[in-house]
C-alpha cells in the first residue's frame, strides 16, 4: 500500500503546485481511513505545505518543507514544556533528570 500510494503521488501530484489535501487524496485514489493514511503517509518521502501533499522535484521544496516543518514543530515542543512543567516541574532546565527521565521511557 505504501508503495502504490508513493507512486501516485510521483504520478500525478510532483512538485508544489501540484499539492493536494489528505482528504482530496482518500476520495479520489485510495480509499482507507484517515488514521491509516496518515500512518502511510508520514512514512513517504513526500512534502506537505498549506496546499496539501506533494512529491518534491525541486530542492527549493525540501527547503521550503524544511520551514514548514520548524514552524509546526515548535508550538509542539512549547506544549510539551507546558505539560512537562505542569506535572514533573523538578525536570525543567536540570538536564541530567530530564536525560534520566527519557532514558526510562
Amino acid at each position: 500500500m505504501k508503495e502504490q500510494i508513493l507512486q501516485i503521488y510521483k504520478q500525478y501530484h510532483s512538485g508544489k503546485e501540484k499539492a493536494i489535501t489528505r482528504d482530496d487524496f482518500r476520495r479520489e485514489f485510495i480509499w482507507i481511513t484517515d488514521r491509516e493514511f496518515r500512518n502511510i503517509y508520514s512514512q513517504i518521502p513526500i512534502c506537505t505545505c498549506n496546499k496539501g501533499g506533494f512529491y518534491p522535484i525541486r530542492k527549493e521544496e525540501i527547503e521550503e518543507f524544511r520551514e514548514y516543518m520548524w514552524k509546526k514543530a515548535i508550538p509542539h515542543f512549547e506544549r510539551f514544556n507546558r505539560v512537562r512543567d505542569a506535572h514533573y516541574p523538578e525536570l525543567t532546565g536540570d538536564i541530567d533528570q530530564l536525560e534520566l527521565f527519557y532514558r526510562g521511557r
